[in-house]
């Protein structure tokens, strides 16, 4: 009995350290992520479903982003990892949405949208690191920001 138990044990541990118990899949040159949340407002008003990219000051190839929830909070994440690398960064927040779509079924009775406008909701200076003024340093203990990006536009993007 002892010996089965052991073997459960063991067996168990080697499957949580291999699966999702750590770094595992984390690429070796990838610099270690800190915890980093970002709260997005527009006039004052949680910003659901918005986009959060942080643009690293220093290039890297491991892009760092998240989306807003209803509360406006974004948990960044970097590379499906929780977190941001220690470095300043400039915030982009883009949210978009399409106006005008009705509701189709393929051949096998599964709904889709179909038609419609896509639109912008924010303001053009967010939307790109160059012309954004949102920025924020990460350092080994994370990081927490809350940015508005002022009134809500309504920029035709392209038809759906």
């Amino acid at each position: 009995m002892r010996t089965i138990l052991f073997s459960f044990l063991s067996i168990a541990l080697v499957l949580h350290t291999g699966c999702g118990g750590g770094d595992s899949g984390r690429p070796a040159d990838m610099p270690k992520v800190y915890p980093v949340k970002i709260t997005i407002k527009q006039d004052g008003t949680a910003l659901q479903d918005a986009s959060v990219t942080l643009t690293a000051e220093t290039p890297s190839k491991y892009g760092s982003s998240g989306i807003t929830d209803a509360s406006g909070v974004a948990v960044i994440r970097t590379y499906g990892f929780a977190g941001a690398p220690e470095g300043t960064y400039t915030i982009t927040v883009s949210k978009q949405g399409v106006e005008g779509a009705t509701e189709a079924k393929d051949a096998e009775g599964n709904t889709y949208q179909t038609g419609g406008k896509v639109y912008e909701y924010v303001d053009a200076k967010y939307r790109q690191a160059d012309t954004s003024d949102l920025n924020m340093e990460v350092t080994t203990k994370g990081a927490t920001a809350e940015f508005d990006v002022g009134a809500p536009v309504h920029v035709f993007i392209s038809d759906n």
